[in-house]
């Protein structure tokens, strides 16, 4: 047991830090929002495009802010750019592009090239300006309103603003009232090279560096701030225990309580989603899902829930042609050594991942950061 060569934990076993919730600037409101501002053919366009999985909300639980804290400060020491390992139930669940790709469906072929700048741009029109006018900036509200109002009337012009607010406030939101981004209006120009876009490359990969960026300290705070689709975690996670999503009854929809808060850091408290499912008798509404975090951590704790540590493919030859490396990926011994385990169908034990952070130590590092500024 002792020469497994398995990663370390990062915070050691039972000396996890208790804290709040992972907070996302992904909120499922302003996704509602945007459904609800659509005509019918105009949304059935988007669900049948790139986007058609991560727009389809009922099919999977709101995000929980509060069980994302409870997975991040159970993550594996991993030396990996791109790739990130949780201990959940005594085994390990990795989180790379490909499980990104099959939950979410999004492309995630390489990026393609910078393209030079042309010699005269003047002779091309911006294209911010044909969308938007004379705005300086475009807030997602902004366009939802026009959308709903139908101040953009054209089938294309409408499922270009409804895309733009797709990438803004689903894969790279980055405050709790997201702007359009103008790098996305450019690519727009053609709606064709838009959808084909890579987007789901380009999302992880912000999820990802935001979460290895992340020290110790970081992950200890009661509130930790990550930035891009984090919804993506859970995904992952109902994928491989499927245990975790529980239904809920016709007659009691799941209504999630909103707090948001203006002017704050990323990467300080940032109040999100509450976790509560609140009962309401007025409406009837289709089955719907759920994530207890208490639920969760009792299957964690008890080490009892058959889980997959790797996604399957969803279905035969579904990688055939598909392309998820990394060229500036580094190596990993201990993370090929536990692949390989997975294949072999080892079973793994919680105590077998040893090292890891005491609280003791937290407290030291947290006093030699104060000392260091100081």
């Amino acid at each position: 047991m002792d020469n497994l060569n398995l990663p370390p934990r990062i915070f050691a076993a039972g000396h996890e830090p208790v804290g709040e919730r992972v907070n996302s600037y992904h909120k499922i409101k302003k996704t509602e929002a945007i459904i609800d501002a659509l005509e019918p053919e105009e949304l059935e366009f988007l669900r049948n495009s790139t986007f058609g999985k991560i727009i389809a909300i009922d099919e999977n639980p709101p995000f929980s802010g509060a069980y994302g804290q409870y997975v991040v400060v159970r993550l594996l020491k991993v030396n990996k750019k791109h790739e990130v390992w949780f201990l959940f139930a005594g085994n390990p669940i990795r989180m790379s592009l490909r499980e990104f790709a099959i939950v979410t469906g999004l492309n995630c072929a390489k990026l393609p090239e910078p393209t030079k700048k042309k010699k005269n741009p003047l002779k091309e029109k911006i294209y911010w300006n044909e969308l938007f006018g004379s705005l300086k900036f475009c807030t997602l509200d902004i366009v939802i309103d026009m959308l709903k109002k139908k101040v953009v009337k054209s089938r294309e012009a409408r499922i270009k603003f409804a895309c733009l607010a797709i990438t803004s406030s689903i894969l790279f939101p980055s405050s709790h009232q997201p702007r359009i981004i103008p790098e996305h209006v450019e690519l727009i120009r053609d709606l064709d090279e838009f959808l084909a876009f890579p987007w789901g490359r380009a999302s992880f990969q912000s999820l990802v560096t935001s979460i290895v960026a992340k020290d110790e300290i970081t992950l200890a705070q009661s509130s930790v701030a990550v930035r891009g689709y984090v919804d993506e975690i859970q995904l992952v996670f109902l994928a491989a225990i499927p245990q975790l999503k529980k239904e809920i009854s016709h007659t009691e929809p799941v209504v999630i309580v909103e707090s948001e808060s203006d002017g704050e850091s990323p990467e300080e408290v940032l109040p999100s989603e509450d976790d509560t499912a609140v009962t309401n008798d007025k409406t009837s509404q289709p089955t719907k899902y759920c994530l207890i975090p208490g639920h969760a951590r009792t299957m964690d704790s008890e080490c009892k829930v058959p889980l997959k540590c790797i996604l399957d493919e969803p279905y035969e030859e579904w990688s055939t042609g598909l392309d998820l490396t990394w060229a500036d990926e580094t190596g990993d011994d201990m993370v090929d050594n536990m692949v390989r385990l997975i294949g072999e169908g080892f079973a793994f034990r919680k105590e077998m991942f040893k090292g890891g952070l005491t609280s003791a130590d937290l407290v030291r590092m947290r006093t030699w950061k104060k000392l260091k500024g100081k």
